[in-house]
């Protein structure tokens, strides 16, 4: 016999499961008439106003791959003479390790401005809207270039400190800002395309006369921004009308409408609330998603990469020419990546689990190869470490660009309503930088005491990524928000 109570609990289980397939029902109609609305022309093509903007977007991702490599060969240079100047300022005598310290300290506070520029990244992108926000981040850029270019030539070392941790600040507002841009102006079939794009030219890393930002000026807002935060409707048609390159925009226009009544019912979404209610899920897997890119260790390799190479035995300028080798590769790799990350038989799920696999595995590889360049043994297997670890961080670097690279940039846009996207942006920014900032101060500090097995901390990150990413990420290629978050409340609920 079932008492009172008991009936009681079985009535309430009850009511709550009929009041989530109820919610699930609802979703998945919303999904449904959504891929009707595909057929009637939510797919758009490549046009020449689209292609002009995606590029003016992207030119902001030349100076963050330009900045997180720049003081790579030049290490040991800019060491001496950070050395030699303290001494001509008049500074006591410190000995040659505090100077190396030093050195990390100006390659940390790049990552440590992008905190501020990722966090922020969102309410400048609410604010002063996509397009004027990459506009206004070449302020400190202009500043830090200049400061930065004087440090040699007035002999005041402290310039490179300033001038770093601004670069950081508009590289952070850079990652934040270009890939929501790129994801919103984009047609559904070409948004993991103009997504890849971000990552793309920041791998190239090439310095450009973006510095004065002035290509900007021509670029056009984001249909999204005119339309939901700025209630902007004509905008909003006419930005469609030139990026789409057709009159007959009104089955997209028809869909922002539908986002923007959805914005309108969930306004001001706050910071804190995405930690709570429906939304705290999906803000999980975006920071996950952004960990698993900074925790993968790649940094440490970009970072210290000439370090790394001379640790495996090569000598003179071969360490040099070996992180050039490694650069090209990761640009040709990415490029390849901007390709699958649309093809039909690949997606933004199975190539990040891929290149997470991948690392995994070649991390430990690295370990291993660069342990018996370090041992006892005959100079032929030193040898074959020493090539061995060379050729496992190529394959480290092709793993990542393939997809931990530039998938979680434009992942984060994908999973969120436009409501939520700028502060979700912003969030997510944060925490991507802050894990470089740890990885970039830390990673010498470890190296000295773990010496070769370092990368062996990465590898265990990497396991718990492809655990969660095989588990709880779900495929977004093609999907809308809704359709993503059906996915997500499948797979969180198996």
């Amino acid at each position: 016999m079932m008492t009172a109570e008991q009936a009681s609990s079985t009535d309430t289980s009850t009511v709550g499961k009929n009041e989530q397939t109820t919610a699930l029902l609802s979703h998945e109609s919303a999904a449904q008439n959504l891929n009707k609305a595909k057929v009637s022309g939510l797919e758009g093509k490549l046009t020449p106003t689209l292609i002009l903007s995606m590029i003016f977007a992207v030119m902001s991702s030349f100076q963050f791959g330009f900045h997180i490599g720049c003081l790579n060969a030049p290490e040991s240079l800019i060491t001496k003479w950070i050395e030699i100047n303290h001494k001509e300022l008049g500074g006591d005598p410190k000995d040659p390790e505090e100077f190396k310290f030093l050195f990390g300290v100006i390659v940390g506070l790049f990552a440590f401005g992008g905190i501020f520029g990722g966090f922020f990244s969102g309410a400048v992108a609410d604010k002063f809207g996509r397009k004027r926000g990459l506009l206004l981040i070449n302020i400190p850029i202009l500043i830090a270039t200049l400061l930065m270019g004087l440090a040699k030539y007035v002999g005041i070392y402290y310039f490179l400190f300033v001038g770093r941790f601004l670069i950081g600040i508009s590289c952070g507002l850079a990652s934040g800002l270009a890939p929501m841009y790129l994801c919103e102006i984009a047609s559904v079939n070409f948004r993991g395309l103009f997504g890849s794009l971000n990552q793309l030219f920041v791998t190239i890393a090439i310095l450009f006369s973006q510095v004065l930002g002035l290509p900007y000026i021509f670029a056009l807002e984001s249909p999204k921004y005119d339309l939901i935060i700025k209630n902007n409707s004509v905008g909003a048609a006419g930005s469609l009308r030139k990026l789409r390159g057709c009159e007959n925009v009104e089955a997209e226009l028809e869909t922002l409408r539908s986002e923007a009544d959805e914005a309108r019912r969930r306004q001001n979404v706050k910071m804190s609330d995405l930690f709570k209610g429906e939304l705290r899920w999906p803000m999980t897997i975006a920071i996950v998603m952004m960990l698993s890119q900074q925790f993968s260790g790649i940094n440490a390799a970009m970072f210290y990469s000439t370090e790394i190479f001379k640790s495996a035995g090569l000598k003179g300028n071969a360490p040099v020419y070996a992180t050039i080798g490694m650069g090209l590769v990761n640009v040709i790799q990415t490029v390849i990546s901007t390709w699958l990350v649309d093809h039909p038989k690949f997606g933004r799920r199975s190539l990040h689990l891929i290149g997470l696999i991948g690392m995994f595995f070649t991390s430990i590889a690295i370990v291993g190869s660069l342990s018996l360049q370090k041992s006892d043994a005959s100079s032929d297997i030193k040898q074959f470490g020493s090539y061995g670890a060379i050729a496992f961080v190529l394959l480290f670097v092709i793993s990542f660009a393939t997809g931990p690279g530039g998938i979680p940039w434009f992942f984060v846009s994908e999973i969120f309503s436009s409501s939520a996207r700028a502060s979700a942006s912003g969030i997510s920014c944060l925490v991507n930088w802050f894990a470089s900032f740890l990885v970039g101060v830390s990673f010498k500090v470890v190296e000295s005491i773990l010496g070769t097995y370092t990368f062996l901390i990465f590898t265990f990150c990497l396991g718990f990524f492809i655990f969660f990413t095989y588990k709880f990420v779900p495929e977004t290629k093609g999907k809308s928000v809704d359709e993503i978050k059906v996915e997500m409340d499948r797979m969180k609920s198996l």
